[in-house]
Parts: C-alpha cells; structure tokens; sequence
C-alpha cells in the first residue's frame, strides 16, 4: 500500500511562498501512463464545477488537461481500454440545491469523452476521422451510474449521485481515497493498493457488478461525441452575460472556490 496525498491551497496559508507541490497528482499521472491493458474510473465527474443548469464553469475552473492528456495518450498510443463510470449530472446529495452540494457538475458522458477526443487530434496530428472514431469507438466507453434495470433515480424521481474517487489499473492495482479527478485544490489522501489478489477481490465485489448494471451504449454515443469536439467547454464572461448570471450569483458560487488558482494546472 503506498499513501498518496496533496496539500492543495493549505500551502498558500502556510508559506508565504506559493508552492507548487501536488504529489498526489503526480501519482494519478503515473498510474494512468502506467497502464498497458485497461483502465477502470468510477468518479464522480472530470467536468469543472459550473453554474447550476449550465455548462459554463465558474471562474478560474478549468478541465484536468493532464489527466484527460493522459487518458487519450492511453487510448491511442498504447491500445488502453478505458471504461469510466459517473455521477448523473447535477444530481444532489439528501435535499440540498446545486448551489448547495452537487454530485455532478452538470456535464454529460458525451462532454466528457469529446474532450479526450479533443486532446487526442491535438496530440496526434494528421488523424483521419474514420480512424479516430474506430479506435475511440472501440477503447473507451463512458456511462452514469445506474440501479437494477438501467435505473438513474431512485423511485423515479431522485437522480443517482456518485461521490466515489476510484480506478482500477491493468486489474492489478487501484486507488482509493478523498481525491476527485475533477480539478478542486483541497488537501486530499488516498492509497494505492498495488495487489492483483485485492484488485481481484474489489473487481468482483465492486467494480464488475457496478458495471454490468451501470453501461449502457446510448449514454456515449460516438456519432454525438465526434459531432461535438468543436464545442468550447471552458469559462468565458460572454457565456456568463448570454445566460444573465448576476454578480451576486457569482459571487457566492465561487465562494467556495476562491482559493483554486488554475496556475497549478495548465499544461
């Protein structure tokens, strides 16, 4: 078992000199160039947090380039299988509002995989289309959480949330812990469980029924995924105006988030 863990902005309170240290990040980058065969997510989202019922991130959030970077040099290069499972968009926790507490930031299966499709043609140069989505089509495979019958609410009314921070490596090592894939510079701790035996035991006790119950094609489409790579997903203030959000929203929105500076993760 290796512990892994991260200060996140602590280090801003702490020093009086910004530190750049996020070691728990490094690891999750290392797990996922690490992986030959398949990886296996169940998180709850890798969208930013956003504007409750929009798809515009509040200011300063970004999407996790270099997890999703490596996720698609997995895809492409190394032939990965990668099967993610998330939380139902915008589902809350108890009776909470999604200004309150959301287990999901509000983007789709479909968003999720266009943005690693994105990276990949960056990475990639010169990709033909009909090849790209063969290989995509083939290799990754994104979908909500669902309950028995392909359900996503609970008594048909309630969306099924997901608060798990959790992937399975080549089926011989996982994490397990606090830290969500989606960028949120808290301090955060997990292990790594570097076991095939355990890994088997979490493979069939967790991951393989969750999946059987969860996947279902129709959430990714990939006619829909192709179509929408040229859709901007990042901030900007003229999505902020064409959607009339007022100063006060924002403001009280991005109160718990003040401390995140997207200086710790670009490129």
């Amino acid at each position: 078992m290796i512990g892994i863990g991260r200060l996140g902005s602590i280090t801003k309170i702490v020093d009086k000199i910004i530190r750049k240290d996020r070691p728990a990040d490094c690891a999750f980058l290392a797990m996922i160039n690490s992986a030959s065969k398949s990886i296996k997510m169940v998180v709850q989202d890798f969208g930013p947090v956003s504007f409750p019922g929009t798809k515009i991130p509040l200011p300063g959030l970004i999407w996790p380039k270099p997890y999703l970077t490596a996720i698609a040099h997995a895809i492409w290069r190394r032939d990965v299988v990668v099967n993610i499972i998330l939380s139902n968009a915008g589902s809350t926790p108890s009776d909470l509002g999604l200004a309150d507490g959301a287990y999901g930031n509000g983007w789709s299966c479909v968003d999720v995989a266009a943005e690693i499709v994105k990276l990949i043609r960056k990475n990639y140069s010169g990709l033909e289309d009909d090849s790209l989505r063969e290989k995509v089509t083939r290799n990754l495979r994104i979908c909500f959480i669902r309950r028995e019958k392909g359900e996503t609410t609970y008594d048909g009314v309630k969306s099924i949330g997901l608060h798990s921070k959790h992937f399975i490596i080549d089926d011989t090592c996982f994490y397990i812990g606090s830290q969500n894939l989606y960028y949120c510079d808290l301090a955060e701790w997990g292990v790594i469980v570097d076991n095939v035996a355990k890994t088997k035991d979490v493979l069939t006790e967790y991951w393989n029924p969750l999946w059987r119950t969860s996947y279902t094609p129709n959430d990714c489409d990939m006619n829909s995924v192709m179509r929408s790579t040229n859709i901007d997903r990042e901030y900007s203030k003229s999505k902020i105006k064409d959607h009339q959000i007022s100063s006060r929203t924002m403001a009280g929105l991005q109160r718990g988030y003040s401390t995140i500076d997207p200086h710790f993760y670009s490129e």
